[in-house]
C-alpha cells in the first residue's frame, strides 16, 4: 500500500466534518493485508435527516405531515403516527426520490470486497466504473488489487467518503463521477468514458424501474471480454436482474456468502456474480 498524502487525508476530513459528526468502524475483511478503518457518519439516519429538512425546505411539507388545512404530503399517514425526520424522509420513496442509504456498511459490499481481494489479478491495471460506491468498501479492495478506479454516485457526499476511506485505507483515490446511472443523462455521462475492462456494483437495485436500465447499461459499458462483478442479497428485482440476464445469455460465475456480517445481527446471503457477455 502506497503511503497516504496527510495533508490530503486532512483536508477531506474536514470537509466530511463540516457535513457530520463523524465516527469510524473498524473492519477485517478477509484477503485484506490488515484491518480497515472506515469513516462514517456518527449517526447513519443522519443524511435521512438532511433529506427530510430538504423536502420541508423544497416543498413546504414532509411526506405524512398535515397541513393547516388538512392535506397530508405524498405518504399520508395517520394523524396520530409520529416519526422523526430519518423516518419521514424514508417515505419519500414514494415519489420516486432515491434515499441516502450510503452511510452503511452492506453486507454486499464487504462480499464484493472480499471475492475481489481473492482474486487480485482480476482487476490488476483494468480500467473499472464503480456503480454506486457508498463508503467505498469496494474500492478500497479494487483499489489494493491495482484497479484503475472511477467510482460514481448521485451523493456528493458519498463521494466524498469514499475518496478519504480509499486514501485512508489503500493509499490511493478513486476518480469520482457524480451522476445518477439510472437517468439518460447519467447513463450518457458513463457510456462517454467507456469502454471498461471490469464494472462494480454492490446492492444498487432496489425498484423494477432499475432493472431494463442496468441490463442494458452494462453492455455498452464493456470492454470485449470485460466482467460486470454484481454482488446481491436477494432481494426481488435482483432475482429478476439474475433470471433476465441468464435468459440473454449472460454467462455467470456465482459465489454465494452467508454469515452474520460486521454490521448485522442475523445471517445475511449475498451472491457475488461474475458476469460474461455472449459474444
Amino acid at each position: 500500500m502506497n503511503a497516504p498524502n496527510p495533508i490530503t487525508l486532512q483536508r477531506l476530513r474536514q470537509r466530511m466534518e463540516r457535513l457530520f459528526a463523524v465516527g469510524e468502524i473498524p473492519l477485517d475483511v478477509a484477503g485484506a493485508s490488515r484491518r480497515w478503518a472506515l469513516a462514517m457518519p456518527a449517526d447513519p439516519d443522519a443524511p435521512l435527516d438532511q433529506l427530510a429538512a430538504q423536502l420541508l425546505t423544497t416543498r413546504g411539507v414532509l411526506p405524512g405531515q398535515r397541513t393547516e388545512t388538512g392535506e397530508t404530503g405524498e405518504t399520508a399517514k395517520d394523524a396520530d403516527d409520529t416519526e422523526d425526520a430519518a423516518s419521514i424522509a424514508r417515505h419519500s420513496a414514494t415519489s420516486g426520490g432515491l434515499l441516502p442509504y450510503w452511510a452503511l456498511v452492506w453486507p454486499s459490499g464487504l462480499a464484493l470486497a472480499e471475492t475481489l481481494l481473492a482474486h487480485p489479478e482480476a482487476l490488476r491495471d483494468k480500467r473499472t466504473l464503480e456503480l454506486g460506491c457508498g463508503l467505498g468498501t469496494t474500492a478500497i479492495a479494487a483499489l489494493a488489487t491495482g484497479a484503475s478506479l472511477s467510482v460514481a454516485d448521485c451523493f456528493a457526499e458519498t463521494l466524498l467518503f469514499c475518496r478519504y476511506n480509499a486514501l485512508r485505507n489503500a493509499g490511493r483515490q478513486p476518480r469520482t463521477l457524480l451522476l445518477n446511472w439510472r437517468t439518460p443523462a447519467g447513463r450518457e455521462a458513463c457510456v462517454a468514458r467507456a469502454p471498461f475492462d471490469a464494472l462494480l456494483a454492490a446492492d444498487i437495485l432496489y425498484e423494477q424501474d432499475d432493472l431494463e436500465p442496468l441490463l442494458e447499461l452494462v453492455p455498452r459499458l464493456l470492454a470485449p471480454a470485460g466482467a460486470f462483478w454484481l454482488a446481491e442479497p436477494g432481494r426481488r428485482v435482483s432475482r429478476a436482474f439474475v433470471e433476465t440476464a441468464a435468459a440473454r445469455g449472460w454467462r455467470d460465475e456465482a459465489t454465494a456468502y452467508e454469515r452474520i456480517w460486521p454490521t448485522e445481527e442475523k445471517p445475511v446471503r449475498v451472491v457475488v456474480h461474475r458476469y460474461q457477455l455472449p459474444g
